[in-house]
Parts: structure tokens; sequence; C-alpha cells
């Protein structure tokens, strides 16, 4: 219904007009979140006063988004996405994905995602 993640993926790393494109990881914001807004914010030319990183810092907080019904999507209807069974946001744990695999999965996830993004120059930070 949503397509393929490779698919959607390859098509932001091979887009044409990269300079107007930021990257990011999950796990990069989780090890710095506050440098991770700076460079938003450097990306985006838009100068920010120490205050205002710190306040964009706070807010974005895993345990202040899990609290906000605008990023936890508690507040969309359960036809469209019934928490009950899991929710949006789950732990905020960079890495976590070690502890829901087994050894066998992560394995046949690798030599899927070699084989799928084997034309893509782009190295994925995982944990």
């Amino acid at each position: 219904i949503f397509g393929s993640w490779f698919d959607h993926v390859k098509g932001w790393l091979n887009a044409e007009d990269k300079q107007h494109i930021f990257y990011i990881s999950y796990e990069e914001m989780t090890k710095d979140l506050k440098d991770s807004v700076t460079r938003i914010a450097g990306f985006l030319e838009k100068p920010l006063d120490a205050e205002v990183i710190e306040s964009i810092t706070n807010r974005c907080l895993f345990k202040n988004m899990k609290k906000n019904k605008m990023s936890n999507y508690s507040a969309v209807p359960s036809e469209f996405m019934d928490q009950t069974k899991s929710e949006f946001l789950r732990k905020g744990v960079a890495g976590d994905w070690k502890k829901q695999l087994t050894v066998a999965e992560a394995e046949r996830f690798d030599a899927v995602y070699k084989e799928k993004m084997k034309d893509v120059n782009y190295r994925f930070v995982w944990d």
C-alpha cells in the first residue's frame, strides 16, 4: 500500500537537485540533537540564536515528542492508525533493532539491503 522503502530512499538519494535536500538520520539526531538542529537551521539559511536552538532542541527531545499529539499521532483516528497495536513513537532508542531481529533476520536484511542499494553511494548509520 505504501510502496518500497528502497525505492523511496533511492529516489531521494538519486535526486537531480541534491543541493536542496538535507539528509539526516535518526541515529545522527539521537547522538547530538543540538548539533542536528543547528545543521538544519544552517541548511535552511535560517540564523537562530542559542536560545531558539535550545528551545527547538528541547521540543524535539523524544520524551517531549512522545507527549505531543502533533508528533505522536494520537489524534489520528484509529481506523487510520491503531495505536493499541503499536504506538507511532516507540522507544526512541537508536539501534534497538538488534533486540528485535534475530541474527538470521539481520543477515537477511543486510543481504537484501546490499542488493537493493548497490547502485547508491550513501552510507547509512544504523546505531
